[in-house]
């Protein structure tokens, strides 16, 4: 491989990593740049400091050989630059954060030459990519886009827990400044990917990402306000949902759930919302849903307090095991970012000081620096109160809960978020109360 094909790739998350092994299983030499050096010395150790199923194999058999870290861009050497920062929503505004972004620029401009790609992969308000990336590369440089560097705007699309997966075989949606830079970027991406989506420019691809997060954020919200609604009327919206959507091809009603989390569909909604107050469009749609799923972890809570309370518990001395705490259960992952774990616990925490908490992935020390004191499944049970299943992993299906409760108090809280035990089963034994969401 020539050298001008070698790739930088700035930032060093979950976005940013899993790209870069996938580049250097490709057989292309990386350079992975991250500004926190924990990062790099763990990465550099071939040590991956998050859990992703796969990666931890690729960085050691990669790593140190076509997969390299730095804090720093090491020197010209790299035809190819790929920017993979964060970009956060502020909380009191609620409008992106592009700090990250611009910085990464500022690193990269001192070594930019003539012939050189730039590909922006985080997720950014329209217009970012061509108005602020774009301008800052032309004009730390004096190069001109388009012409003597090559642009454009590959949206991330993985998913926690099948990234390594999901870089090779979903479709890469590709944006460009123009005809040579598609060119070239198409030509980087094929290297590991054959399915290119190309979109006439830049912006379209920007809008792809938003648009593809806040579909399915308010296609949850749905579920979730319905599963509200079905709670106030005694009824289970897991019966109505799955015989709605029974052999019925119209529709494709999600499952409900104790919230939405993660770093995505949390902030996107946000990012359209800005977009929708600059143009006068109305966004209602978009902010409700996204309210609704901020709530729907405060309803979980409050359902725990009242039937704590209703039972006759004392809720300050009461045992509350809370099982899952990465913000999805499946595809397995360690990532917490926007857990609704850790706002349920907040919201327990002012009432309640007995919290215990386990994750099969989760580092006890992340989970305990939450206020829940970690433990097996089996002393979690033992003297609770209260359990709750905030996640799908794997390790909370298939337990004898019949068994486990008989440690318990009684009776037990049983609930089940993600409705992977059979309810009918449940309510024969004697001491434990069933609930999921949709169903008090």
């Amino acid at each position: 491989m020539m050298k001008k094909d070698e790739v930088c790739v700035i930032g060093m998350g979950f976005i940013g990593l899993t790209l870069a092994a996938t580049l250097a299983e490709a057989g292309i030499k990386v350079f992975g740049v991250d500004v926190n050096q924990e990062v790099v010395d763990s990465l550099s150790e071939k040590r991956c400091y998050f859990y992703e199923p796969g990666l931890a194999e690729l960085l050691i058999k990669y790593g140190g050989r076509n997969l390299t870290f730095s804090t720093n861009i090491p020197d010209n050497s790299c035809g190819y630059y790929i920017i993979c920062v964060g970009t956060p929503i502020d909380p009191g505004t609620g409008k992106p954060r592009l700090e990250y972004i611009q910085n990464a620029v500022r690193s990269i401009i001192p070594f930019l030459k003539k012939g050189d790609t730039i590909v922006l992969r985080s997720t950014v308000p329209m217009g970012t990519s061509r108005n602020m990336v774009a301008r800052m590369i032309e004009s730390g440089t004096g190069l001109v886009s388009g012409k003597d560097f090559y642009f454009g705007f590959v949206p991330e699309r993985t998913v926690e827990g099948n990234a390594l997966y999901e870089q090779k075989f979903i479709p890469q949606i590709i944006g460009a400044l123009n005809k040579e830079s598609e060119t070239k970027i198409a030509g980087l991406f094929s290297k590991f990917n054959k399915q290119l989506i190309h979109v006439p420019d830049i912006e379209h691809a920007e809008l792809c990402k938003i648009i593809d997060n806040t579909y399915r954020d308010v296609t949850f919200a749905y579920a979730n306000q319905m599963a509200m609604i079905c709670e106030e009327l005694g009824l289970d919206f897991n019966i109505i949902r799955q015989a709605c959507n029974n052999n019925y091809t119209r529709n494709n009603i999600p499952a409900a759930s104790p919230g939405v989390g993660g770093a995505c569909l949390t902030k996107d909604p946000y990012i359209l919302i800005d977009l929708c107050n600059k143009l006068e469009i109305n966004m209602e749609l978009i902010r409700s849903a996204r309210k609704i799923n901020e709530a729907t972890v405060f309803h979980l809570a409050k359902k725990v307090l009242n039937r704590l309370a209703a039972l006759g518990k004392n809720i300050c001395a009461s045992k509350i095991f809370i099982m899952g705490f990465a913000f999805k259960g499946e595809p397995e992952t360690s990532d917490m970012r926007f857990s609704t774990t850790i706002d349920l616990i907040n919201y327990l925490k002012p009432f309640c000081s007995n919290l215990y908490g386990y994750d099969a992935v989760v580092a006890k020390e992340i989970i305990e620096s939450s206020g829940a004191r970690t433990c097996s499944i089996s002393e979690g049970f033992k003297n609770a109160d209260a359990v709750i299943i905030m996640n799908s992993h794997m390790s909370h299906k298939g337990l004898n809960i019949n068994k486990l409760a008989s440690s318990s108090n009684t009776p037990l809280i049983f609930i089940d978020c993600w409705n992977l035990y059979d309810k009918e089963k449940i309510a024969k034994y004697k001491n434990v109360i069933y609930s999921s969401v949709g169903l008090y």
